[in-house]
């Protein structure tokens, strides 16, 4: 098979695939744009889970503090609670509870004195529609499938175009890396589908693969497998608190103390995160996030035990092997925070680019689609011409 002939089924199958997976993929990207930057968005307009506060020169209450006032605020039966706190006190505290029904209500408190700045159900926010959107298209049931789908069928549209992107000979390079903004309107969309799509494929191409580490096991596991020289990833046991049954009574002050101690003295604390144990066989969890290494997600995770504050179990930074470690900067790469405000500068115009490429596509398409008409109206009309030419009687002489 020649090199033109495989491109040309290479083509094709660029093509239906595009046609397939095209809304899917504008509809994922454009969220993906706007969710890149949630966090700054919020800070700016003050709303969402990210909330300023005013700097004190006062200690935050206790852990165990925040959990009991949001307890008492809360209306409802309580199944999951977890907290976020930022050490460097401009930030709200961020803890998030889920009822009997599954729904997350969030809380945002002061961490110096505990006060409930603003609370709400998450899932009838901006923010949270857009992550629906971006995840399941607001399907129940099977839109993450069909998200999970559309992005692998990018990922191949990726490889695929850029194999077609390549040109016939070395005097064709000169156009494919820029755009000739004076040509015509159908030259035009051709070197913005083109070129365009040729730089944004290195960047698009991570936040793909890496949103489907979170669709497919067979991805995460293949990853992890390669980042850590042929290991499988192992499955995060439950860890219970050692004395669960005895029916002691649970001392915050004791718990409180053991979470400072280990919170307080770690140095360059971005912030902790602690999941609350809820029944009575549970154990605390705590990851402390450091400045050192934020932009993937650098961590180390405790385990405590809820009536004696004892540490059942670690599972420290410096331990981790490389499949660990990726794992745990999967959602900063795919958002681009791995490379900080830049990386998501980058992520933001990557997922713009990857909105517009349905769009430039079928444009390309139904231009060749019209094109492809013409001539074939032309050459009918020829036809008939010709028909009617020899149809004709022969004059006589």
């Amino acid at each position: 098979m020649g090199a033109q002939s495989l491109k040309k089924i290479v083509r094709k199958i660029h093509l239906w695939l595009g046609l397939t997976s095209g809304l899917v993929v504008f509809i994922v990207a454009l969220t993906g744009c706007l969710y890149v930057f949630q966090e700054e968005i919020s800070l700016l307009l003050q709303s969402g889970v990210f909330r300023n506060v005013e700097p004190r020169d006062q200690p935050f209450i206790s852990p165990m503090t925040i959990k009991s006032k949001v307890e008492q605020a809360f209306e409802g039966n309580i199944t999951y609670m977890n907290a976020t706190v930022f050490p460097q006190g401009d930030r709200a505290s961020i803890i998030w509870v889920r009822d009997n029904t599954r729904e997350y209500t969030a809380f945002l408190v002061d961490p110096y004195s505990g006060e409930i700045i603003d609370s709400y159900p998450y899932r009838i926010t901006f923010w949270a529609v857009v992550l629906a959107l971006h995840t399941s298209l607001l399907i129940p049931e099977y839109g993450h499938h069909i998200v999970a789908i559309a992005t692998l069928i990018f990922v191949i549209m990726l490889i695929s175009g850029l194999f077609l992107w390549f040109p016939k000979s070395k005097r064709g390079y000169k156009q494919r890396f820029r755009i000739k903004w004076g040509a015509s309107g159908k030259r035009l969309n051709y070197d913005l589908h083109n070129v365009f799509g040729f730089y944004m494929t290195w960047v698009a191409i991570f936040l793909a693969i890496t949103g489907l580490v979170w669709s497919y096991s067979w991805v995460d596991t293949g990853i992890y497998w390669l980042a850590s020289g042929g290991k499988n990833p192992e499955k995060q046991e439950t860890v219970n608190s050692i004395t669960a049954g005895w029916e002691l009574p649970a001392s915050t002050n004791k718990i409180d103390a053991t979470l400072q101690e280990i919170i307080y003295l770690q140095p360059s604390l971005s912030q902790y995160h602690l999941v609350y144990a809820i029944d009575s066989a549970a154990a605390h969890s705590l990851t402390l996030n450091t400045e050192v290494g934020k932009f993937y997600n650098r961590h180390d995770l405790y385990y405590f035990d809820q009536y004696t504050g004892e540490t059942l179990q670690t599972n420290l930074w410096k331990d981790k092997n490389g499949g660990d470690i990726l794992q745990a900067a999967n959602y900063n790469i795919h958002v681009g925070a791995i490379l900080g405000l830049p990386g998501k500068v980058l992520a933001f115009f990557a997922s713009l680019i990857a909105t517009s490429l349905p769009v430039t596509g079928f444009i390309i398409w139904r231009g060749r689609g019209s094109t492809n008409r013409k001539k074939r109206r032309r050459k009918s009309r020829g036809k008939a011409n010709t028909k009617k030419l020899h149809s004709r009687p022969l004059p006589a002489n």
